[in-house]
């Protein structure tokens, strides 16, 4: 019987392993994750199961550094949130760091926006209780959206990508007004790429025509034409 090391060995359509780079770590996250499992320590009573040990305690830290920062949580309103959560979870054990990464997002409701489905209702109503489910439905197509129906999965499921990126964007801090202009550089970005589409298919078509590109072919043209080598 094979070994586990032949049987890898020899495995040829294993998915390749993702390398992820370390996280610079600064002074300062030090200082903010170590603050941070002392309050961890304090609120959850059986927090030695979780680190056991000194070595297992600093392990953690790196490890929730570098979700942190996979996460986007980079900002020390979010990881007070957490906090919150942690004191109102009513429970001994200290969360991994996916839960608590969970903890430090304010849930719609938090934010004054509605849930999910309440705003998906909202576009297919043409109502917006808040900037962010109409800047959702821009994103989406207003035009796609005006005449959906509540059962349109495809549809719904773009919306929902939508919402949730704007929702994250709110969640990590920045304001509305923050999240709008991210919004409008992005359609500028489009506008701005569709202008250069329309510009290279008219010169394309120019050249195909044999119309010059530019005023110094233009006036080589029209001298030739009028038979002159020179205009006065």
């Amino acid at each position: 019987m094979k070994s586990v090391n032949q049987l890898l060995a020899s495995a040829h359509n294993l998915p390749a392993v993702e390398t992820v780079e370390a996280v610079p770590v600064s002074a300062e996250t030090t200082a903010v994750v170590n603050a941070l499992f002392r309050k961890l320590r304090g609120i959850f009573p059986a927090w030695r199961q979780a680190w056991p040990s000194t070595e297992a305690l600093n392990a953690a830290k790196e490890e929730w550094i570098q979700g942190f920062a996979a996460q986007g949580i980079r900002s020390l309103e979010q990881i007070e949130f957490g906090i919150q959560n942690c004191r109102k979870a009513q429970k001994p054990f200290a969360p991994s760091v996916g839960e608590f990464i969970a903890m430090c997002r304010p849930g719609p409701e938090c934010l004054g926006m509605p849930s999910a489905m309440e705003a998906w209702i909202e576009v297919l109503m043409g109502t917006y209780s808040h900037e962010g489910v109409h800047l959702a439905a821009r994103a989406t197509g207003l035009f796609d959206l005006r005449g959906a129906r509540p059962d349109d999965k495809g549809l719904r499921q773009r919306f929902d990508r939508h919402y949730a990126v704007i929702l994250l964007r709110a969640q990590a801090g920045r304001t509305m007004e923050a999240v709008i202009q991210i919004d409008q550089e992005r359609r500028k970005t489009e506008l701005q790429r569709a202008d250069e589409h329309a510009d290279r298919q008219v010169q394309a078509r120019m050249i195909q025509q044999g119309i010059p590109a530019d005023g110094a072919q233009a006036r080589e043209l029209l001298m030739a034409t009028l038979g002159k080598r020179s205009i006065s």
